[in-house]
């Protein structure tokens, strides 16, 4: 791997990768020198483009994807945009936030020469699916984090522990609310760039192209399901926490109706009544008794309790 300007540089005997990160116009200027790019992508390279697209020139294609990563600091889930150049012998890629997976892969293909040719083929096609997939299937692997975590709150939700359920399911929504932002519009794009792909390269390498959004299809499902899951825990939880709730009010409303009738006693015969005998107390608690047994009774009856 080589620098040049300021970008990386990969090589095989038929391909050149070229990435830049947040580029410059600097960047931009030996770009245009080095290829024939049209000033139309010179100028979306220049900023951030938040919808995924694809367009078609006479020599090259623009191909703009954003990919679902892990941000160590902010300990979430964020949508990263990748543009690609695309050449037949040449392939550029430019991003405006780090991407530590596209840094490595780079790194690994210009260590290992037999893993290099293979993986940047005999047209930048291969390359390109080379790259996407193993995006596609590092978001993949912090899907099955994701799931990880949906299991582990699916234990404590059927465990009836209701502390801090709710704090855990907006955390997990909010990684697979960008997954979602990151991957819905791209369904559409990779179609496209399936039937620009054969028409730009050829019938041969079409398989490429199809199996790129293949595996997109496969995140797409994977992401579906966990929100699916995430949904089912979220409800069931806060269906349990209801029950819970009509189960207390329940008690206190019971305990309420039972000491009604010997709170109503207690204040007429708390009356301030001079000379009373002392067999007039245990009236009032034998009345007091015999109130709240026939209402105990009669809630037994109704099977409220």
């Amino acid at each position: 791997m080589i620098q040049y300007y300021g970008m990386d540089i990969v090589s095989s005997r038929h391909v050149t990768w070229t990435d830049a990160e947040n580029p410059t116009e600097d960047h931009i200027r030996s770009l245009q020198k080095k290829h024939p790019i049209h000033p139309l992508v010179l100028h979306e390279l220049q900023a951030v483009t938040y919808r995924p697209k694809i367009e078609e020139y006479d020599d090259h294609l623009f191909l703009v994807l954003h990919f679902p990563v892990f941000d160590e600091r902010e300990r979430a889930t964020r949508s990263r945009e990748l543009d690609f150049v695309i050449f037949p012998y040449h392939l550029i890629t430019v991003h405006y936030d780090p991407l530590p997976q596209l840094g490595e892969f780079q790194e690994m293909l210009g260590g290992h020469e037999a893993i290099r040719e293979r993986r940047f083929g005999i047209n930048s096609s291969i390359l390109l699916h080379s790259i996407v997939s193993h995006l596609f299937r590092l978001s993949l692997d912090e899907l099955e984090s994701i799931d990880q975590k949906v299991r582990k709150i699916e234990k404590i939700v059927f465990d009836k522990e209701m502390s801090g359920v709710l704090t855990d399911i907006a955390e997990v929504r909010r990684d697979i609310l960008s997954f979602r932002k990151a991957l819905k519009p791209q369904g559409r794009v990779l179609e496209s760039l399936a039937e620009r792909g054969k028409k730009f390269f050829g019938a041969d390498f079409a398989p490429y192209f199809n199996d790129i959004r293949t595996e997109y299809i496969q995140l797409w499902n994977e992401v579906e399901d966990l929100q699916e899951n995430l949904d089912v825990l979220y409800e069931t939880h806060v269906s349990l926490v209801s029950l819970n709730s009509n189960e207390v009010m329940k008690t206190l409303t019971i305990m309420a109706s039972l000491l009604l009738p010997a709170t109503l006693i207690a204040s007429i015969y708390g009356m301030n009544v001079k000379n009373a005998p002392l067999h007039g107390f245990w009236s009032i608690v034998g009345l007091i008794t015999v109130a709240v047994f026939v209402i105990y009774r009669y809630f037994k009856h109704r099977r409220w309790l």
